[in-house]
């Protein structure tokens, strides 16, 4: 049996491949992931992990490929001194080269920057696919971090009574110590999530008053009435149910603010596109422009 020395050179290229790996694997998911007001809503996970593991995996994978990236130019820094000096010798060389390089590295950083189109393209898919997982209302939280507000909060936020909702949650199940506890807690009695505990008491919520379709909107209005609503997780079909307006007068008004939609296009789907909010999505469908 051969006994060898420790490697170095080998030991840091190892961790620059796995690590490398990892963040490549890890970032495919957090790409493709849920929003976290979902994510930790529905406690979703992947092959066993959460978001916050998966995110954690993330972080550890980075701080090993900069480390094994700073071994590695301890063990190489001659050659690479060396390397760099004729590259760049030979650079001056192709002016034309680097002019395109460095335009395509200004391009990257103005097109984060400024979601410039084709690579803005590249966020849209993965908003579009992160969205994707919404497929029911339910899925979203009323209000973001809902979980992680205490029973005695959410139910008064959503007028729920405190007393029956603790009654209907033991009957189900879930150990409550007292009101103060978390939806987060709550769900973990019983390795739920948060949104399953809604859902023990949403019967209890009162039914929501219809909103009466009206000509007389504001801005401040619409702000007031809708801020903080969920507005956002609604269609524009949904919409122009809810408040009586003629569909074609929707999408022309949102025409005219080059707006494109469909029914099922969800309102903080569309204020993501354009730069915007749902309230202000909103305003344009609701008040005719003078």
């Amino acid at each position: 049996m051969s006994n060898r020395n420790w490697n170095g050179r080998t030991f840091t290229s190892l961790c620059s491949l796995v690590s490398f790996a990892l963040l490549l694997v890890t970032g495919v998911i957090l790409y493709i992931e849920p929003h976290g007001r979902v994510a930790y809503w529905t406690k979703w996970s992947f092959v066993g992990l959460e978001k916050d593991q998966w995110g954690s995996i993330h972080i550890y994978s980075g701080i090993l490929f900069l480390v094994a990236g700073g071994f590695h130019l301890f063990y190489n820094w001659k050659p690479l001194v060396k390397y760099l000096s004729d590259k760049i010798e030979t650079s001056l060389r192709y002016k034309r080269e680097l002019v395109i390089s460095s335009l395509i590295f200004f391009w990257l950083v103005v097109s984060g920057i400024w979601s410039l189109p084709p690579l803005a393209y590249v966020t849209n898919l993965g908003e579009s696919i992160k969205n994707s997982w919404i497929t029911a209302p339910g899925l979203e939280p009323p209000f973001g971090h809902a979980e992680l507000v205490s029973l005695k909060t959410f139910c008064k936020k959503q007028s729920i009574p405190l007393d029956q909702a603790m009654a209907e949650l033991r009957k189900a199940g879930f150990k409550l110590n007292n009101p103060g506890n978390t939806l987060s807690e709550i769900a973990d009695s019983k390795d739920a999530s948060g949104m399953a505990v809604y859902e023990v008491i949403r019967k209890l919520e009162p039914r929501p008053e219809p909103i009466e379709p009206t000509a007389t909107w504001t801005p401040e209005k619409i702000e007031e009435t809708f801020a903080g609503t969920g507005v956002g997780r609604k269609t524009i079909a949904q919409i122009i149910e809810d408040h009586g307006i003629d569909r074609k007068t929707a999408y022309q008004r949102l025409k005219e603010e080059g707006i494109k939609v469909k029914d099922d296009d969800k309102i903080k789907g569309i204020a993501d596109r354009h730069n915007s909010t749902p309230i202000k999505i909103l305003t344009i469908i609701l008040i005719e422009k003078i």
